[in-house]
């Protein structure tokens, strides 16, 4: 199995200014909605009508366009007319199509702008790296549950992951010895665990991709950071029948096994999107169950958007995200190019926020951002999600899909606005 590089942050050798400021989310406020990437109050629009055009002129447009609610807007500025929310689009391209109307638009949603305000935030390059946080006015992961296949994952840090506040950790399984429960002695699973859903906004610590989302602990890996494949099958079949929309697999082996595909196409056939690391050998084969067909195969990169060297690529590779380079400080602040979380150094002990590379680190920032598309769409199955991922993510290689980026760099924002 895969292994990935881990360092500390020490508390006391940090300097960070935090931005005290709260925003509100879209995701918290029942009457907002996308409407071709921008938050919009659903079932409105702002309609002006031109000078010259009596009030029952504009009355009248509003009644052949079955509008049977509006009312005037500040200092009779604009009229603000009210339908069934879906229609925003069609509705503003009905008033634009009239002669009498100068102008129809969406009531759009504004916030402050604002980043999180968890202390080490500032440290975490990776997400603007892929337009965080700026999908997360659109979608925070509400609603979505994403099952982490891994080593488990341990609740009991500083930071955690909502468990004593708001249930976000579900109850987890351990596929090894086919138990409830699913704690994590390695470090890794708590890792990336982190990076998809991470307490954020809390001023504490760091941020999550969904995190809103729950997050769903299936220990498949041993606290060596090794499993077998029985282990993995059982945990992705556990997972898919115990609500997981989403499963992240930073795990990976040379091996076709025929099972293990099976297990997938499992997952896959009952709606779950699959994703998975490519393996951290620096060749030009990518690991299974990566390249298996219905798992999405997530390659690494660096600050520079450059294929980090231990990445494997190769025909199976889908799409690339953050995994880091511990030997630079690309973006000189000071500590190396890792991706940070918080973990613990081993059997739950030492814990604090390190930095880890690897594409174990990639696949959850792919896994987390499937989860906000998710969260927007959940009439999405996993080919609709996979082809918002394709057409969304930054070309950073050669045109169009290539063997070592495919599609290119996972674009947050851009796939929550598709």
């Amino acid at each position: 199995m895969m292994q990935n590089n881990c360092r500390p942050v020490y508390f006391l050798a940090l300097l960070i200014v935090a931005l005290l400021t709260t925003s509100v989310h879209a995701a918290d406020i029942n009457s907002i909605r996308a409407v071709n990437g921008r938050m919009c109050s659903a079932g409105e629009l702002l309609v002006k009508f031109r000078e010259g055009v009596s009030p029952e002129a504009a009355d009248t447009v509003h009644r052949v366009l079955k509008i049977s609610e509006w009312r005037q807007g500040f200092d009779n500025s604009y009229q603000l007319v009210s339908f069934t929310p879906g229609r925003e689009s069609e509705m503003a391209e009905a008033y634009k199509k009239r002669p009498e109307v100068a102008h129809a638009e969406p009531n759009y949603y504004a916030t402050t702008c604002s980043i999180p305000n968890d202390e080490y935030y500032p440290l975490q390059w990776n997400f603007p790296l892929i337009n965080l946080p700026d999908a997360w006015d659109i979608s925070t992961g509400e609603g979505v549950v994403v099952a982490v296949v891994d080593t488990g994952i341990n609740p009991f840090g500083r930071d955690g992951f909502g468990s004593l506040s708001d249930d976000r950790l579900m109850p987890g399984y351990n596929a090894i010895a086919g138990t409830r429960g699913g704690i994590d002695f390695n470090q890794h699973g708590t890792h990336v665990a982190g990076t998809i859903g991470q307490e954020t906004n809390n001023g504490t610590g760091v941020a999550g991709i969904a995190y809103n989302a729950t997050l769903l602990p299936v220990k498949s890996l041993s606290f060596q950071g090794g499993g077998f494949y029985s282990w993995i099958i059982n945990g992705i079949r556990w997972a898919t029948d115990n609500g997981a929309d989403v499963i992240n697999l930073s795990l990976g082996s040379g091996s076709y096994s025929r099972l293990l595909e099976e297990a997938v196409d499992y997952a896959y056939e009952r709606g779950v999107t699959v994703v998975a690391a490519a393996g951290n050998d620096g060749t030009d084969e990518v690991l299974y169950p990566a390249a298996l067909e219905h798992c999405i195969a997530v390659g690494a990169v660096r600050y520079d958007k450059k294929l980090a060297l231990y990445s494997n690529y190769g025909s199976a590779i889908d799409l690339v995200a953050p995994g880091g380079d511990l030997d630079a400080d690309q973006n000189n602040d000071g500590y190396e190019d890792g991706i940070l979380q918080e973990t613990f150094w081993a059997f739950g002990i030492g814990w604090g926020y390190w930095f880890s590379t690897g594409t174990s680190m990639a696949s959850p920032h792919v896994a987390g951002v499937a989860a906000l598309i998710k969260a927007i769409h959940p009439e999405y199955g996993p080919d609709d999600i996979r082809q918002v991922l394709q057409d969304t993510a930054e070309d950073v290689g050669a045109p169009g899909w290539d063997e070592r980026y495919g599609y290119g760099l996972v674009d947050a924002h851009a796939a929550v606005s598709y």
